[in-house]
């Protein structure tokens, strides 16, 4: 990891989360949050063939775009048009879920914080954060710590809801998270010995399920009234779910 490209762009999106942010047209809306979940699929989408032998006929049709997403060719490298397509999403996230600046301003700090922990975490360890939590920490214990970060930023940053509603929240993020890993990564144990070459696939595609699991259960059972409010709930459980679960058995 470049400390250098790190901070860069933390600092953007720290300060697009911070800004005054226009409201988007529906069209708009659609358009910037379409780029960022295409370009994580792209990334989702080569780690179905990281375990496919090269000789693969359909590995050996695509592998100029799985070069490029792992990083080995591109005149401009995929994790910089990642995070470029990241700082587009912040902007999607506060627009179509109407979240007030009160609200960015109480999360601001958590981008820094983050970054902190990965540039001493790649000096360290040589490591990004995850990979290291998830050598030393079981999934359940992860699911569990997550969604209590969850629960905790919900819970205590100002916003226009309700305590009690908010308090339902948390307990609901508390409870999804960490019942879906734990339960994914049963299964996962009792598959025991994955058949060669499938790996990579059998996880990616219990770690979709997992995070859409979570996903419609935070969707049902989170509290919310507004769809808006229902909707960023349940990606939030639902992505942190299955980024858990790809983490911790790829």
């Amino acid at each position: 990891m470049d400390p250098l490209h790190l901070v860069v762009f933390t600092t953007l999106w720290t300060a697009i989360w911070v800004a005054a942010l226009p409201k988007l047209s529906r069209r708009a809306e659609l358009f910037a949050g379409l780029i960022p979940f295409a370009t994580f699929g792209l990334r989702v989408f080569a780690g179905f063939f990281s375990d496919v032998p090269d000789t693969d006929p359909v590995k050996t049709a695509v592998q100029p775009l799985l070069a490029w997403v792992n990083g080995q060719a591109g005149i401009v490298p995929f994790q910089v048009f990642l995070d470029a397509t990241v700082a587009l999403g912040l902007v999607w996230l506060a627009s179509a879920f109407d979240i007030p600046r009160q609200s960015r301003l109480a999360t601001a700090g958590i981008m820094p914080a983050i970054a902190v922990v990965s540039l001493l975490s790649w000096q360290l360890a040589a490591d990004p954060p995850e990979q290291l939590l998830a050598r030393r920490l079981p999934a359940g214990l992860l699911g569990f710590a997550a969604g209590a970060a969850i629960a905790a930023v919900i819970r205590f940053t100002p916003s226009p809801l309700a305590a009690d509603r908010r308090r339902h929240a948390a307990v609901v993020a508390l409870t999804v998270v960490p019942a879906t890993v734990a339960i994914a990564s049963g299964l996962l144990a009792i598959a025991g010995n994955l058949p060669p070459g499938r790996t990579a696939q059998i996880v990616s595609v219990t770690s979709l399920v997992s995070g859409i699991t979570a996903g419609l259960a935070g969707y049902r059972w989170g509290g919310f009234s507004r769809g808006r409010s229902r909707l960023l709930f349940a990606m939030a459980v639902g992505v942190t779910a299955g980024a858990i679960i790809s983490t911790c058995h790829h």
